[in-house]
């Protein structure tokens, strides 16, 4: 018989994790535009009876009271959410089940990715996190269409972001911390943005150096949002920012997903790297964005009902095997 998985969310990612998961899991899904109203405890939980485990692949803001509702229903919970309150919130919670945020592409398989990594190491001087979703051809001055949330998206650049600085954790400014990367020849700049290092530095403060995570996207779109954000002080009006990309900003499912982790530190008194970069490109109905982020947590998920993800109450990203991961089938598209 087949597990039965809720879930909550039927935009592009809720779409594709359904179309992933489709063949192997009796699946229920819930949305506003049927009638859901995933900010009542009352309707989730009717929604949830009998099921094994729920994804939310809402907007962020429905999410404390689906983890709530899994929560008390001993129920696996797993989300997408790059919003750092909300797994402060899940965090709180107590479960005979798992609860797991953070399950998608960043964070969820950078984190992954990265504590394999930082295993391999006896010291760690610097680990780099970065990743871009980006549109594969750009004519607008901000060098860049929209390929998933937009309430996320703006969410990631107005709230600060976590570190290890000097083996301490920090909070830095978004759309600050500009650099410069060049990936197989060609450049890019990247820069400050929240939720991605998921809950790393509280599992590394101490043991690594420097840690951080940073979005990946083409020059000159930094300074654009920087003009938005902080010289308009749009930051402090989302519903307008949010308008104005929705409206103005066009859609493309043609993108790529740049997928970089590189860390430095000492193996045997010497000093060295190990990076792991992959581009992954658009793959039939799918865009880049939609199948990792819905490999992500179609991966965990398979992963936690296969009992290779043991435990109950919180499981971190960094604690899920890389290895088992990329063996997966969902998780394959990683490699």
């Amino acid at each position: 018989m087949k597990s039965k998985i809720g879930i909550i969310g039927s935009g592009n990612i809720g779409w594709a994790i359904k179309k992933l998961l489709k063949n192997d899991y009796d699946l229920k899904i819930g949305d506003i535009k049927d009638g859901l109203d995933a900010t009542s405890e009352e309707q989730v939980k009717k929604f949830l009876e009998g099921g094994e485990a729920v994804i939310s692949a809402g907007p962020y803001a429905v999410n404390k009271t689906i983890a709530k509702v899994a929560a008390d229903m001993g129920i696996g919970y797993l989300d997408l959410t790059e919003d750092v309150a909300t797994t402060d919130y899940v965090k709180t919670l107590n479960s005979n089940s798992v609860l797991i945020p953070q399950c998608g592409l960043a964070p969820g398989a950078i984190n992954i990715c990265a504590a394999h990594l930082i295993e391999e190491f006896d010291e760690v001087d610097e680990v780099l996190m970065r990743v871009g979703a980006l549109p594969k051809y750009t004519t607008n001055e901000m060098s860049y269409y929209l390929s998933w949330s937009t309430n996320g998206l703006i969410n990631e650049y107005c709230n600060a972001s976590d570190v290890i600085y000097e083996g301490s954790k920090a909070k830095v400014m978004p759309l600050e911390g500009m650099e410069k990367l060049i990936i197989e020849g060609k450049s890019y700049e990247a820069f400050n943005t929240s939720g991605g290092c998921a809950s790393m530095c509280d599992t590394y403060e101490g043991k690594v150096q420097n840690l951080t995570y940073k979005t990946i996207r083409y020059p000159g779109h930094q300074a654009h949002m920087k003009f938005l954000f902080n010289d308009l002080s749009l930051k402090k009006n989302r519903e307008v920012l949010e308008n104005l990309f929705d409206k103005e900003v066009p859609r493309t499912t043609d993108d790529v997903v740049i997928f970089f982790v590189k860390v430095i530190g000492k193996i045997d008194g010497v000093l060295q790297e190990k990076t792991y970069c992959r581009k992954i490109q658009a793959q039939g109905k799918f865009s880049a964005i939609q199948i990792t982020t819905a490999a992500g947590v179609c991966s965990v998920l398979d992963l936690y009902l296969q009992n290779k993800i043991k435990g109950k109450g919180l499981i971190s990203q960094e604690s899920i095997s890389w290895e088992d991961f990329l063996k997966n089938k969902f998780g394959q598209i990683y490699r």
